[in-house]
């Protein structure tokens, strides 16, 4: 997960636009290609494919003969370094110019700025000049830098886009919208790192870090035209005017909602209905609303969960986070039918009736009561979506929309819904050396169904000093202190967790690698707050490395990874009182769990399995704090 994942902040993919900065190449036999370029120009110079010219065809660092590349364009493949410390090792070779080609034709054309001139094609083009190479004695082509143009595959998400669903609240859509990040005309500062062309004042480059600061603007254009919005409001304007034609990294398929989002940002004219300025209706939430969403996704945050929870439940605040009050609705774990809350606030200019228009995603049956709404400025309504299962398989993202239509509105709402055979809490709390607690589950499904107890097991720590990695790289040579690892073995485990935490700046990172050392998994977070979580891992001989990302002190810092291995074998001190004997579909069942003998002043874990008559289908984490 990353910061992004909270409903609170807006996350921002990035796509094509229609400016496309193009290069053509032009080959010794006439014919000619084109690609992406800002990188300026060459005159007619023999052509050597990297292949021929070294040890590597990525144009890695010396790789490059330079007997077989000065003066000379180099045909260089993408992969294994970057696409400018490609054009530094042709540079340094005495290469005149590059053709970087992709591996594959639905990655992106990058308009970098390259130590020589470079145009960057597609696969398909790259596999042309290659052949063209080959059967040519004296191969030759010159590079240009062209006016630019227009692609018409745009908008399209980019491959580098991260997708969703969000990794640490799955009933939250992410990303939230997506913007132009490919090409984006930026500034450039001239002092640049080792690697980096230097002196350039300018740069088209990408990345989220160019769409997010697109978004950035346009909400402070929104926040001067409406100054008493909140950001829940600014966020919905933005999600429910959305441009939704927008393809996928293939530049062909219609992008779904965990690659764009709501769409692409399209904020309008101010004083035209169905602009981002003036929506019609927004979606509204405050921090009470995202209290109840941490109760759901978080609960352990709470120093009493249940009566903080409670109070807010009360007061009639959502703490689900499907019935969070979000722009877009997800429901990641749909058992037979479900039910969501979403309540709308008119910002129309006048008056106006809203009828919902849905397009349910395939398998499912979707209603919304009411599905007329009419609302004078400023008033709000309350309505329900109720989604039901008719046909789609368990396991599966499907995916729809809702949008209210009416006066010159279209606010749109994308859903995505995963069915599941049993929907139960992943995780629920307790406190005391002994104890219970009791949860729901509900059936997607009718059958045989088990509740069975596993652990608790308290928690086991292990310390370590980790000092300052110097390059901020885990797994590198330079690595040291700054990279700490410890040996874990797992045997029949339903549940593994370790977690770190630390007060303070110091950054430390968590990762576990398994026997091959392949990561399998890691924590990331800004500061030390990192967990890692698995269930019901894979038997093996596992590697936690703790890294120094950022440590102040030269001496180093002292932590203390706390885990747990519950196992998966029933039986210890947490036991299963009551479940439903059966399953049956769409009904709601009470589970409850209770503890006893725990050691007063320790951290401990359990779960309680969810079987039917092939197996485990779920796990409910038991966290106790004694």
């Amino acid at each position: 997960g990353g910061p992004a994942d909270v409903p609170w902040v807006t996350a921002v993919g990035a796509n094509s636009q229609r400016r496309f900065f193009q290069g053509t190449i032009e080959l010794g036999n006439g014919a000619t290609l084109t690609g992406a370029s800002i990188a300026g120009h060459t005159g007619k110079l023999d052509l050597v494919d990297a292949a021929n010219a070294g040890t590597s065809d990525l144009c890695l660092p010396g790789s490059l003969d330079p007997a077989k590349v000065a003066g000379k364009i180099v045909l260089c493949r993408r992969g294994g370094n970057g696409r400018v410390d490609k054009s530094f090792t042709v540079f340094n070779a005495g290469g005149e110019g590059m053709i970087l080609y992709n591996a594959t034709d639905d990655d992106n054309l990058f308009s970098d700025n390259f130590w020589v001139p470079t145009v960057h094609v597609d696969f398909t083009e790259g596999m042309k000049v290659k052949k063209y190479i080959a059967n040519r004695r004296h191969p030759r082509a010159a590079l240009t830098t062209d006016t630019p143009t227009t692609i018409d595959y745009a908008p399209s998400m980019t491959i580098f886009s991260s997708r969703g669903p969000s990794p640490t609240a799955a009933d939250i859509i992410k990303p939230d919208i997506t913007a132009p990040g490919l090409q984006v005309l930026a500034g450039a500062s001239p002092f640049t790192d080792a690697g980096f062309v230097p002196g350039e004042l300018f740069q088209a480059i990408a990345g989220t870090s160019m769409s997010s600061p697109v978004t950035a603007g346009i909400y402070a254009l929104l926040k001067q035209a409406h100054p008493d919005w909140s950001p829940a409001m600014a966020k919905s304007a933005l999600m429910g005017t959305a441009n939704t034609d927008v393809v996928d990294n293939d530049r062909v398929s219609q992008a779904g909602p965990f690659a764009m989002g709501a769409g692409m940002v399209n904020p309008g004219r101010v004083a035209d209905r169905g602009s981002a300025f003036n929506p019609g209706l927004v979606y509204d939430a405050g921090l009470l609303d995202y209290l109840g969403f941490m109760c759901d996704s978080a609960p352990e945050l709470f120093a009493n969960p249940t009566g903080t929870c409670g109070s807010l439940a009360g007061a009639g605040i959502a703490t689900t986070a499907q019935n969070l009050n979000y722009p877009s609705i997800g429901v990641s774990e749909l058992a037979g039918t479900e039910t969501v809350t979403r309540t709308v606030t008119s910002v129309a200019d006048h008056k106006a009736t809203f009828r919902a228009s849905v397009n349910a995603p395939e398998g499912y049956d979707v209603s919304v009561n009411p599905a007329v709404i009419t609302l004078k400025p400023g008033e709000t309504a309350t309505f329900d979506v109720t989604i039901t299962n008719v046909g789609a398989p368990n396991g599966e993202w499907r995916f729809g929309d809702l949008t209210w239509k009416g006066s010159g509105y279209r606010v749109r709402s994308p859903i995505a819904v995963k069915g599941v055979p049993l929907s139960a809490p992943a995780t629920v709390s307790g406190t005391g050396t002994h104890g219970s607690t009791t949860f729901d589950v509900k059936f997607g499904y009718t059958g045989a169904y088990t509740a069975a107890p596993h652990g608790l097991v308290p928690a086991t720590p292990n310390d370590g000093v980790v000092v300052q990695d110097p390059d901020q790289t885990p797994f590198t040579a330079d690595d040291g202190g700054g990279l700490v690892t410890f040996p874990v073995t797992v045997t029949d485990v339903a549940v593994a967790r370790w977690t770190l935490a630390l007060p303070g700046a110091d950054d430390l990172d968590m990762y576990l690698l398994d026997s091959t050392g392949k990561v399998v998994a890691k924590s990331t977070n800004g500061g030390t707050d990192e967990a890692i979580e698995l269930h019901l891992p894979a038997n093996d001989t596992y590697t936690l490395a703790v890294h120094g990302w950022a440590v102040g002190e030269a001496a180093g810092v002292a932590f203390s990874v706390q885990s747990w291995l519950v196992p998966a074998a029933s039986g210890g001190s947490l036991t299963v009182d009551a479940a439903p004997a059966s399953a049956v579909l769409g009904a709601t069942g009470s589970v409850t769990a209770s503890w006893t003998g725990l050691t007063a002043g320790t951290s401990y874990l359990g779960a309680v399995s969810h079987s039917d008559d092939t197996g485990v289908i779920g796990l409910t984490v038991v966290s106790v704090n004694a």
